[in-house]
């Protein structure tokens, strides 16, 4: 009877976990889905989608009660001259970066990031913008979720989203330039960019800095122990993603996967449907372990 009660046990654990997982799953596809609905034409300048993004995260953030790094969630910028790559905006257009931030017992932070909008509409065709970087949005809004829910946090948690990456990091790089927290208080700044798929593993870019170099480590150790990716692969520092002009304030690292499935890149394929999220899961365990090692 008592190893009959124990595989009992074994198996109702399993299957909370197996559940969990899909609720973790299924809250990532709800905001996959929701950002990349027509209503959202694309999350670009055209109808001003960027905005109606903007507001949609502002009232996720609400929900989910992380804070207000400003009185509306918002840091506006503007944006210089972009004629010279797409997408097309005129100078002086209005977008908005936001912002938030649970509170732990020390003002030593971790910091996420992801870029929310997308290249918006080229006349009638949308497009959606799922891997890139609907995927990543969702993650980063998935870590507010479980963070939120954490009793007992040492570090404070910052969640920046940021638009104007398609047109040249111009969000991250006005962040940069007019910083709403103490960067020099950041332990370590995670940007997370094209997060679908990843049957090939991870890759992490600046990964290999005097300052970001034993945090990569510390990953791969656990992925060694664990197995959540298929690989870790690492790279020089780029600037290909919103961590680029961050990192030379604070100690900061690009995350994306590596292979399929994913529906498309800077296409108007690049839909929820295609959205692979079958290693999501694994993945975000993977940063939540590093986070409790940290």
């Amino acid at each position: 009877m008592a190893r009959f009660a124990r595989i009992l046990t074994l198996v109702g654990l399993l299957l909370s976990l197996s559940t969990l997982h899909a609720q973790d799953s299924a809250y990532a596809r709800r905001i996959i889905r929701d950002l990349t609905s027509p209503e959202m034409y694309g999350r670009g300048m055209q109808n001003r989608g960027d905005s109606i993004a903007a507001n949609y995260l502002r009232t996720e953030l609400k929900r989910l009660g992380v804070r207000p790094l400003t009185k509306d969630y918002y840091q506006y910028f503007r944006f210089p001259n972009t004629t010279t790559r797409p997408p097309i905006v005129k100078a002086g257009y209005r977008s908005q970066n936001v912002c938030g931030y649970i509170p732990g017992e020390t003002d030593s932070m971790i910091v996420f990031t992801a870029h929310y909008e997308h290249l918006g509409m080229h006349g009638d065709t949308i497009f959606f913008g799922a891997h890139d970087n609907a995927s990543g949005t969702a993650a980063v809004l998935d870590l507010a979720r479980m963070t939120a829910q954490q009793e007992g946090r040492h570090y404070t948690y910052v969640f920046l989203f940021f638009g104007g990456e398609e047109s040249g990091l111009i969000g991250s790089g006005y962040f940069a330039d007019m910083p709403l927290i103490k960067m020099n208080k950041v332990k370590l700044l995670i940007n997370i960019d094209l997060f679908c798929g990843g049957d090939e593993g991870l890759m992490v870019v600046n990964a290999n800095a005097r300052e970001t170099a034993p945090y990569v480590d510390m990953l791969q150790r656990i992925n060694e122990e664990r197995g959540y990716a298929a690989k870790i692969g690492r790279r020089d520092n780029a600037a290909n993603s919103d961590h680029y002009y961050l990192s030379q304030l604070c100690p900061a690292i690009f995350i994306y996967t590596l292979g399929g499935p994913y529906g498309g890149y800077h296409s108007p394929t690049d839909t929820c449907e295609g959205c692979g999220l079958g290693n999501y899961t694994r993945f975000l365990t993977l940063i939540r372990t590093f986070l409790e090692r940290l």
